[in-house]
């Protein structure tokens, strides 16, 4: 009970609209209403500028590992911390304090990351970056490098576990970036 009651909180401190105030407080902008509409950094950078681009990131990274170190600090169980992981991002993702609508999940799932698996963080943006050589597209190349989360979790920690982990992880990153992946593949259509 304790531990489904750390994984709620979780879920909150995901769903902290940090795109959405910092629109407000800094350029008197809803957000949801500017360049893609997408509640997070990417667009916030775009439609507001560099500056309260970077403070979303840094928030959505913040509060992707603060929701799981205190899951951790909690429970003392790698497992719920997982779960308030996933809680955390599916909170930023499907805001309900924004009427379920979010960002993407990427940096609020490095915060998660950070704080779990460190060490698997090189490797998945190693493999985004190279996409991102290969696709010359940041937003696709970012959000299908969500597929390396799977193999990379194994590789580092060997259990099953964390392919089940990482495979939910990546799927919430993916689903959040289907309009991206078609905007994407339109454009290339476009240029053939």
């Amino acid at each position: 009970m304790y531990g489904i009651i750390t994984v709620l909180l979780a879920y909150f401190i995901g769903a902290f609209p940090t795109a959405y105030l910092v629109g407000k407080a800094l350029k008197k902008i809803d957000i949801r209403l500017e360049g893609s509409g997408n509640v997070g950094g990417m667009n916030v950078y775009r439609a507001a500028g560099p500056v309260p681009g970077i403070i979303t990131v840094l928030l959505d990274i913040t509060k992707g590992a603060l929701a799981v170190y205190l899951v951790l600090v909690f429970t003392g169980e790698p497992a719920f911390a997982m779960l308030g992981g996933l809680a955390a991002v599916a909170g930023h993702n499907y805001n309900l304090f924004l009427k379920f609508k979010g960002g993407k999940g990427l940096a609020t799932s490095l915060g998660v990351v950070i704080i779990l698996s460190p060490q698997s963080i090189v490797y998945v943006i190693l493999f985004a970056l190279i996409l991102t050589l290969v696709l010359r597209d940041t937003n696709t190349a970012f959000g299908s490098a969500a597929v390396s989360i799977p193999p990379i979790f194994y590789f580092q920690h060997q259990q099953v576990e964390w392919i089940l982990f990482g495979c939910a992880l990546a799927f919430l990153i993916i689903i959040r970036h289907l309009p991206d992946y078609r905007a994407y593949k339109q454009g290339r259509r476009k240029i053939k």
